[in-house]
């Protein structure tokens, strides 16, 4: 079944416990139709899948969460019954990827693979994209894992035995997972390795041309530095940098309004000895050219500033870095600075640069036309871990305005202890912010 398909399948359904109905189960593009004999149609997202578990001629599925979720066994559909299970799973997985932006360019189906080990230890479902690879384990007591392209790291197969092993370039791939290994891959073995090793090989194209697009007169050495460090989207400072620091600032900061900006961050942050960090990545898979820049930089007042100058001059964005009970006046430690750092890098990648679903109030969030964003926020833990810690953006209005407003947030922001607390000129840079887009 592809995604532009309706295929319908007949059996029965029963709540548990319940008589059974004659019904038919139709698998649609964007979820699935229940018919029942005697009684009325009903339709869910594939997203509201929560629970599916097959077994011995039974579908079990639950929808939803908590004390409203809804329990439903789906039998007696014969040969069908396989094919509604991964219909539902496939489907499942699609939308997972479609909420957590990801782009299918074509409808490869979803397949299914062994894990050896770890958290994802089992059978799970494997999709290739042009930014990663997905895997959904179908126990759902077990995390689903994105990798992102940047993040494989060696990848070594063993076609006679048809296992695969991937490992991250410099530490875990995601999380706390720091190799995936798969097995009884048979004669995909080769092609699987050569999926893998292509995204990464992609990425690290990609990533070299649009460093050369920043700093194209560079030495060679300095280039070399920066490819060494800046895997798609992965910070670095200064020190690991080393030549190409100065050089990729420079280049980065053409905009005046972005310069000045940086200057007074940094001014604010400790001058020449201020935290900061520089990333990059291209704007797609395949198209280095222009590259996407940001800076990082921490403030005092338990702040991180960001500042995507890559676009419009539009606002710098103010995220906490301690959880504000716990913060020490002297300063946030260097590890919690280094977590958040990764956070916010983390979501733009993800997030494809989008800003709003991190900053937007709920109330804002709320609005129709935003649901793309809730879904975001819903499939991505990185964004919703950046929008967790997100606390304010202030506009380039103008420079007086933009410097007034952000030492007034760095001397609030440094004694509040109340997580649910809003700097009081939130309201007035969010209406500042609209005039302006």
């Amino acid at each position: 079944m592809t995604l532009a398909e309706s295929t319908t399948y007949r059996g029965e359904i029963r709540a548990p416990g319940a008589a059974s109905a004659a019904a038919s189960v139709s698998l649609e593009a964007d979820g699935f139709r229940v018919m029942t004999a005697g009684g009325p149609a009903w339709g869910a997202a594939y997203r509201d899948v929560t629970t599916l578990v097959l077994d011995a001629g039974t579908i079990l599925i639950e929808l939803g969460t908590g004390t409203t979720a809804e329990r439903w066994l789906l039998e007696r559909f014969g040969p069908g019954l396989a094919a509604v299970a991964r219909g539902l799973r496939d489907g499942r997985m699609r939308q997972w990827l479609g909420d957590g932006l990801v782009e299918l360019d074509h409808d490869e189906p979803i397949e299914l693979v062994e894990v050896t080990d770890g958290p994802l230890a089992g059978v799970a479902q494997l999709r290739y994209h042009r930014r990663g690879v997905a895997l959904a384990p179908l126990d759902e007591r077990r995390p689903r894992l994105r990798i992102r392209r940047a993040d494989i790291g060696s990848v070594e197969a063993d076609p006679v035995g048809g296992r695969l092993r991937v490992r991250g370039p410099a530490g875990p791939l995601a999380g706390d997972v720091e190799t995936v290994e798969l097995r009884g891959l048979g004669q995909s073995t080769t092609a699987h390795a050569a999926h893998w090793t292509d995204l990464r090989d992609a990425a690290a194209a990609d990533q070299a041309a649009s460093i050369a697009s920043l700093i194209p007169d560079a030495s060679f050495s300095a280039r070399r530095q920066a490819e060494a460090v800046l895997r798609e989207g992965i910070p670095a400072d200064p020190g690991e940098l080393g030549e190409a620091w100065p050089l990729l600032e420079r280049a980065a900061l053409a905009e005046p309004t972005f310069a000045a900006s940086y200057r007074a961050l940094l001014s604010r942050a400790g001058g020449a000895a201020a935290k900061r960090w520089f990333a990059t990545a291209p704007e797609a898979p395949g198209a280095p050219d222009p590259a996407r820049a940001w800076f990082l930089v921490g403030l005092p007042g338990n702040l991180l500033a960001l500042e995507l100058v890559s676009e419009g001059a539009h606002a710098t964005y103010l995220f906490r870095v301690e959880p504000r009970a716990s913060f020490d006046p002297e300063g946030a430690r260097p590890e919690a600075l280094r977590a958040a750092v990764r956070d916010v890098s983390e979501a733009l990648i993800d997030a494809r640069y989008l800003r709003e679903p991190m900053a937007l109030p709920a109330a804002q969030l709320a609005k129709p036309e935003h649901l793309r964003y809730r879904l975001a926020l819903a499939a991505l833990p990185s964004l919703a871990a950046a929008r967790s810690r997100f606390v304010a953006r202030i506009t380039h209005r103008d420079e007086t305005s933009w410097m007034s407003a952000l030492d007034d947030l760095i001397g609030w922001h440094a004694s509040a202890r109340d997580e649910a607390a809003e700097w009081p000129g939130r309201g007035a840079q969010e209406t500042a912010i609209d005039e302006t887009t």
